[in-house]
């Protein structure tokens, strides 16, 4: 057998690497529980910038790519306890009876805070991947028809190399100190939004009972640190997004979309319309893939 060699710089292989990183959209919804709250999300991320260094090893590693949330949104829900408002006398007569009283007004039960944090950046920090060679046969192609049949009718085999990563680092996703002002918001404004026929004179007296609203808030999840770090354990830890992006990333790269692919039968000849319109291609066979320090190199047998 004759041998057939490809290679391509370092420089091309960066530009390989940044057309499949661009075409990557992740999006996910999951909901559950923990604890006295039910929870959902929703999110969509991609990648972005990233260095690349190809080693001697026959390994490629990747630092610092960015993790671009176009949608982080999700919802917290609970039991919001009650509280009782009014009933008291405003007119009382003499014989300790009331001629006049507040209507009492109770409030409570279920209420969700929606809190949209789309647009953070995460990053994973390292990735260490090698290269992995995989045949396809394109699904459409007919059973039993030659190369020279699929290739008019635009179905043939090929040789994908894609990048395979063996280790994904995600650094945990941060949380802007803002959001304790978005929690507290939120929850203001799902309170007005549950209870909105409350008449005016019983909502002063209301926040006046509620109190501070985050500190409320944080006894009623059971949250002992800061609301900070609560929310970022919420999106590390019990919604595992970081487990989200390592597993996205590795099944993408590794077997979605390819950094290269080159057809087989390979064509070293195009065929010309006013002599013989059908191509020279040759069989590639035992084709692999790996790179040093200065370039990606694909080898492959040539045979019937």
């Amino acid at each position: 057998m004759s041998h057939f060699t490809l290679a391509a710089s370092a420089k091309a292989f960066e530009q390989m690497f940044t057309l499949v990183r661009d075409n990557l959209k992740v999006s996910k919804s999951d909901n559950g529980s923990w604890g006295p709250f039910t929870w959902s999300y929703d999110v969509q991320f991609h990648l972005e910038d990233g260095t690349i260094q190809l080693n001697d090893d026959g390994t490629v590693e990747i630092k610092h790519l960015d993790v671009v949330w176009d949608k982080l949104k999700f919802q917290i829900c609970f039991n919001l306890p009650g509280f009782c408002v009014g009933g008291w006398c405003i007119v009382p007569d003499p014989f300790d009876n009331c001629w006049v009283s507040l209507p009492k007004i109770c409030i409570g039960g279920p209420i969700c805070l929606p809190i949209d944090l789309s647009g953070i950046v995460s990053e994973v920090d390292d990735l260490k991947a090698n290269l992995v060679a995989k045949y396809f046969v394109d699904p459409g192609r007919p059973a039993g028809v030659s190369d020279l049949t699929a290739e008019f009718l635009g179905k043939t085999n090929k040789w994908n190399v894609f990048l395979n990563p063996v280790f994904v680092d995600v650094l945990p996703i941060d949380v802007p100190a803002t959001i304790e002002n978005l929690l507290e918001t939120a929850f203001k404004q799902a309170i007005e939004n549950a209870f909105s026929w409350l008449p005016d004179w019983a909502w002063s007296l209301l926040w006046d009972i509620l109190g501070p609203l985050l500190d409320l808030l944080k006894a009623i999840l059971g949250i002992a640190e800061d609301i900070q770090n609560w929310v970022e354990d919420l999106l590390n830890s019990i919604f595992n997004l970081a487990a989200l992006i390592e597993t996205a990333i590795a099944d993408y790269f590794a077997s979605q979309n390819p950094l290269f692919s080159i057809d087989d039968p390979y064509p070293i000849m195009d065929g010309d319309p006013s002599h013989n319109p059908i191509p020279v291609k040759i069989p590639l066979r035992d084709l692999g893939a790996t790179v040093n320090s200065e370039e990606m190199v694909v080898t492959a047998n040539i045979g019937a």
